[in-house]
């Protein structure tokens, strides 16, 4: 069994195309998406149109498809992020409304593993998992041997006894049965650990690793279609420098 694992795309076509390119690759697989494919970008409804036609997909809502269907979560968001959702409301007039709502599920749990864009416990209040520490309340409350989670748009791995693990994209590490997991493939489309490329992983559980990749894409080109579509120029700038 092999999974691929991919998060927050926010209207990033092109980096949603890198991405497919390594599932293609891997394939065949399952595709787990953790959620947010629509705000910040410029491409709300073709990224959404390419993740709803992936087969064997478990999909996942993120605070930004619950922000789409509920305009008084936006009060929530800051303003910038509010008004690229605006935007996406305005152009695709409700098109995906029942498909998020009939496909789209805020847990995901299976016998390898479980999954929730922001954290399985608690995934209502969207936290963000920004260390081991905050952590902690997963591995307490849930019963599970492998998380996946998104958000943060940050690649990481926590486990239960040491903590934070390395990273090396391209390398397999093995998963080992003592230990508990969570990990983060990082952002598809808003890259914000320093490194503007695509990020996403696979789970292999015949094997038991995690491989993590980094895929190149247009970055300028991508940016320049938020600049063009009139949305807030700080997100085509956090996009080239992946921040």
């Amino acid at each position: 069994m092999k999974v691929f694992v991919c998060s927050d795309v926010h209207g990033n076509w092109r980096a949603l195309e890198a991405v497919l390119e390594i599932y293609r690759k891997v394939y065949p697989c399952s595709f787990l998406f953790l959620g947010d494919c629509i705000g910040y970008g410029a491409h709300p409804d073709a990224c959404l149109d390419r993740i709803l036609a992936l087969p064997r997909a478990n999909l996942l809502i993120g605070n930004h498809e619950w922000a789409l269907l509920d305009n008084d979560s936006r009060q929530e968001m800051n303003d910038l992020a509010a008004r690229t959702l605006a935007w996406s409301e305005k152009m695709m007039h409700g098109k995906y409304d029942d498909a998020l709502l009939s496909r789209f599920t805020m847990r995901v749990k299976t016998s390898a593993y479980i999954a929730a864009h922001a954290s399985p416990y608690g995934a209502e209040r969207w936290p963000y998992i920004y260390s081991a520490g905050m952590a902690e309340d997963i591995f307490d409350n849930l019963d599970f041997a492998l998380c996946f989670i998104g958000h943060t748009h940050l690649p990481v791995v926590y486990t239960n006894r040491r903590g934070r693990g390395p990273i090396v994209p391209g390398e397999a590490f093995a998963l080992d049965k003592g230990e508990r997991y969570i990990v983060n493939p990082g952002s598809v489309g808003q890259s914000r650990d320093g490194d503007p490329r695509a990020s996403c992983c696979l789970f292999d559980g015949d094997k038991g690793t995690i491989t993590f990749f980094r895929c190149e894409y247009d970055v300028e080109a991508e940016a320049e279609d938020i600049r063009k579509a009139g949305l807030p120029p700080y997100f085509a700038d956090r996009l080239i420098e992946g921040s």
